[in-house]
């Protein structure tokens, strides 16, 4: 068992004890095997925990166990970076696996990087699939595509969920904030960060499998799907977004516009004035596109009043 491990393989979870066998199984059928698991409950009420006590008797790799009060994926996600002994970082989801060579190609890929070009990098990436075999979102245009996450959404436009390995001392680095009174801060608050300085090298193989249909139950790890109570991460976010990369505009016009109308929309959520946000926008463009789009951020508040009145 390595003191330090090639690959942290990081699993946040919450009432996930029905699934979480998908990735003890693919875990344990990995070819490459300089690996730990390392596993965030965030105060589950279900048997994840005796769940993961009978693992880490059997298993043939390390499994640390960490709880936490129910915070979200955000808080787990920097637990798991304070703790985490690997070079690699590579977070995969309760409810997902991955395929059996993964961990062993993505090394390789890495290995393929010139040395000298790897201070560059933050990580390599690739495909998912569904439970079925079918591609989730879309495949990149060129194979090895060294892009950050950026370029990748903004110029490229790669949609769709990706499979990525990162290196640890930068996941340390840029943390999520620790934002109160939600348990949802959008992902990009940390990819698009590390951007600014370090790209991905991403190859159109396929690693991890996706499975859509944890997706459509009712207990997850985050409330993203509950503007209520995912609204001061989304607002975060938002702010940020518009505050440090709306250069990308005129490339990708249709992420911005979305963040703009729905501003308002989590700012009245969270109990903040459409004025309060304005003035955190640093950038006479930003406030402008606020402007533009209120129209469109009521529309969209008036359609969240009318959905919250017809489940009370």
């Amino acid at each position: 068992m390595p003191e330090n491990p090639l690959f942290t393989v990081f699993t946040p979870t919450y009432n996930r004890a029905h699934t979480l066998d998908r990735v003890f199984d693919s875990l344990s059928n990995q070819t490459l095997r300089d690996f730990e698991w390392l596993v965030v409950d965030d105060g589950s009420t279900d048997d994840t925990g005796r769940l993961v006590a009978e693992w880490v008797k059997t298993a043939a790799f390390p499994i640390r166990y960490f709880s936490q009060s129910h915070s979200g994926k955000h808080m787990a996600h920097n637990l798991a970076a304070r703790e985490a002994r690997g070079e690699f970082f590579f977070t995969l989801d309760s409810d997902d696996a991955c395929v059996p060579r993964a961990l062993e190609r993505l090394a390789s890929i890495w290995k393929a990087i010139p040395e000298q070009k790897r201070p560059l990098f933050c990580g390599v990436g690739g495909l998912c699939v569904d439970q079925n075999g079918e591609l989730v979102g879309e495949r990149f245009p060129r194979e090895p595509l060294d892009a950050d996450m950026r370029e990748r959404h903004f110029l490229y436009r790669v949609r769709g969920e990706k499979c990525v390995v990162t290196r640890t001392e930068l996941v340390r680095r840029f943390p999520f904030p620790e934002i109160k009174d939600t348990t949802f801060v959008p992902e990009g608050t940390v990819w698009l960060e590390i951007a600014k300085t370090h790209k991905i090298r991403w190859v159109n193989e396929i690693f991890r499998i996706y499975h859509l249909d944890g997706r459509k139950e009712g207990s997850t790890l985050t409330s993203k799907k509950n503007l209520q109570k995912s609204a001061a991460g989304r607002m975060h976010y938002y702010i940020w977004l518009l505050n440090n990369h709306l250069n990308f505009f005129f490339n990708s016009p249709k992420p911005f516009i979305a963040a703009a109308s729905m501003l308002p929309v989590v700012a009245r959520l969270s109990n903040k004035s459409v004025r309060s946000v304005l003035m955190s926008l640093h950038n006479r463009p930003a406030k402008t596109l606020v402007w533009l789009t209120l129209p469109i951020a009521a529309v969209l508040y008036a359609i969240h009043r009318a959905r919250s009145a017809t489940t009370v």
